[in-house]
């Protein structure tokens, strides 16, 4: 008997990427997808009426939390399936997709199962993110990046598993992390319960990273929140990659005010120089991929880690201040 499988969609103003998204989903070759549930939070851009006309399995279904965290709790709650699938509005799945994630969650032993966030640029810019965040150099060793090996890993882009084994451990946080902690934090959850995390590169999906400048540094400062806020609740890091970006800000901010104050300006300068050197070697070689510019690979790579690092310690001043986290986005995303 195949086994049914709930697939839960958090959105929140996607527009831009529904239609194409749910088309992949509809276009699964699984023959046991009981429903997709498009939990919106409140979209005041059309995506809700763009999702109720797809019809068949999507069903909408309202989350007046806003977040993601609170849109797999209610999807986990209102879906009729025992396996649920964490989708994504930014990602397009291959048609075998699901089948790939249940024949990999039932003979693997594993207990989340995934594959890899493989991004692909729409815009000149787009591309230069897509190199970087496909690169240990731009993303640290977060195996779900760039793997081309099934393994065990510590978490995995979206994920499938059976319902009890999320609701055992409390399901998603809603009310401590930092938004957009929560699939990272509930996986470092899992494995302190025991259960295994399992990577495999058949599971196959593109994901559409953020196109421009802006929209890259919010989601990177964001990241380094969202580990702040992991470390304030369990008084460790799920891994030391957070560390890295981290101490690469305070290095460059220390030796700047040593440089400053003692009026040395080649030591104030000697951080920025050496990461931009460092950092160039690495952009001119990421540009060897087809429509990718070194400069906006540069730009892209020091924006990942110094909007990281910086957003890590804004988070690590929350905790010393006794400032609460974001549980949800401000100003939209």
């Amino acid at each position: 008997m195949t086994t049914p499988v709930t697939i839960v969609l958090p959105t929140l103003d996607e527009r831009e990427h529904i239609t194409d998204c749910l088309d992949s989903l509809l276009a699964q070759d699984y023959p046991a997808i009981a429903e997709i549930l498009v939990v919106d939070g409140g979209s005041g851009d059309g995506t809700r009426d763009l999702a109720a006309r797809r019809g068949g399995p999507v069903r909408g279904v309202p989350n007046p939390k806003v977040t993601a965290a609170a849109a797999m709790n209610g999807g986990i709650a209102a879906g009729g399936a025992d396996v649920i699938g964490r989708a994504g509005a930014h990602t397009l799945y291959a048609p075998d997709f699901v089948s790939r994630c249940v024949e990999v969650l039932e003979t693997s032993g594993a207990d989340v199962v995934g594959g890899p966030m493989r991004p692909v640029g729409t815009t000149a810019f787009g591309r230069a993110v897509a190199a970087v965040t496909s690169s240990p150099v731009g993303v640290g060793p977060g195996r779900f990046h760039y793997a081309d090996t099934a393994e065990d890993v510590d978490t995995v882009y979206l994920g499938t598993y059976r319902r009890e084994v999320v609701t055992e451990v409390g399901g998603y946080d809603e009310d401590e992390l930092q938004w957009a902690a929560e699939d990272q934090e509930l996986n470092f959850r899992l494995r302190r319960n025991g259960r295994r995390i399992r990577l495999d590169p058949s599971i196959r999906s593109q994901y559409f990273p953020r196109q421009s400048v802006r929209a890259l540094w919010k989601q990177y400062f964001n990241y380094g929140m969202c580990k702040a806020s992991t470390l304030k609740k369990h008084r460790t890091l799920p891994s030391w990659r957070p560390l890295a970006p981290a101490a690469m800000v305070a290095g460059a901010a220390g030796l700047g005010l040593v440089g400053v104050l003692g009026r040395r300006p080649v030591l104030a300068a000697a951080p920025v120089v050496a990461y931009a050197t460092s950092a160039g070697i690495v952009a001119l070689r990421l540009g060897d991929q087809p429509g990718v510019a070194p400069h906006r690979a540069l730009g892209a790579l020091s924006i990942c880690h110094w909007a990281y690092g910086l957003g890590f310690w804004a988070g690590m001043a929350r905790i010393l201040t006794g400032r609460p986290f974001d549980t949800r986005p401000r100003n939209g995303r």
